[in-house]
């Protein structure tokens, strides 16, 4: 069965790859700790490379917010029990983001990748069967940094040309588009159905432009400082 994911100019979110889009889990139940439980991904778009042509002030105070962002969370109870899986979309490689910045985003990745890990581990053990698939689902949180649909789509397009031209991929290959997806950096991400775009815009602001091509759209007036748990549920019930 496909996934489900939602999506809002910051924000998108995913069910497990193993449960119905209709099985979202919202405001109905009755244990507020499993609201979510069946959301998989959420991803929170930070920094796109249109932002670069922003003033350099307000560049400069967007990746000091990142940092500590990335600091809080690495500091987390859910990420330290191994609760949230941290992935980065976009090019950290940017010689222009700064140092302090990419080393803390990088720590965070690797960190809450190996917490997964060892709670995996852990509970594999404790079911004495060796599954593990009874106990826990991590969230993965993507972090969509120096990032853009466009750039994504011309990059994979390079690498694909660049195989073909090599002669690790024939020709036919330039028609095939799974070829072309597992070149983006989404890749191992499941494709969104659902986008929640906020502040009352009617766009995707070149935010997984590939990837949305099937999405449901939902918009919303609220702000996206705004956009609280309550406002969540709403797009839910409206998806589902």
């Amino acid at each position: 069965t496909k996934p489900s994911k939602i999506q809002s100019q910051q924000n998108q979110i995913t069910n497990q790859q193993n449960q119905q889009p209709d099985e979202i889990t919202t405001h109905k139940n009755k244990n507020n700790n499993d609201r979510y439980q069946r959301v998989e991904y959420c991803t929170l778009f930070a920094f796109s490379t249109e932002n670069w042509s922003r003033p350099p002030s307000e560049i400069s105070t967007l990746f000091q917010i990142i940092q500590r962002m990335a600091t809080r969370y690495r500091n987390h109870d859910a990420v330290k029990n191994g609760k949230i899986r941290i992935q980065v979309l976009g090019d950290l490689d940017d010689d222009r983001i700064p140092e302090g910045t990419r080393r803390e985003l990088r720590r965070l990745e690797s960190e809450s990748e190996e917490n997964c890990r060892r709670r995996t581990i852990m509970e594999k053990e404790e079911n004495g069967d060796g599954s593990g698939h009874h106990h826990h689902r991590a969230l993965t949180i993507c972090l969509a940094i120096n990032y853009g649909g466009r750039a994504d789509i011309l990059r994979a397009a390079k690498n694909l040309a660049i195989s073909v031209a090599k002669g690790e991929l024939p020709i036919e290959a330039l028609d095939d588009e799974a070829e072309l997806s597992r070149r983006m950096r989404t890749s191992k991400m499941p494709d969104p159905d659902l986008i929640v775009r906020t502040g009352g815009e009617r766009r995707l602001s070149n935010f997984l432009l590939w990837d949305a091509a099937y999405a449901e759209l939902y918009f919303s007036d609220v702000l996206w400082p705004d956009f609280d748990e309550g406002e969540l549920e709403e797009a839910l019930v409206w998806y589902g």
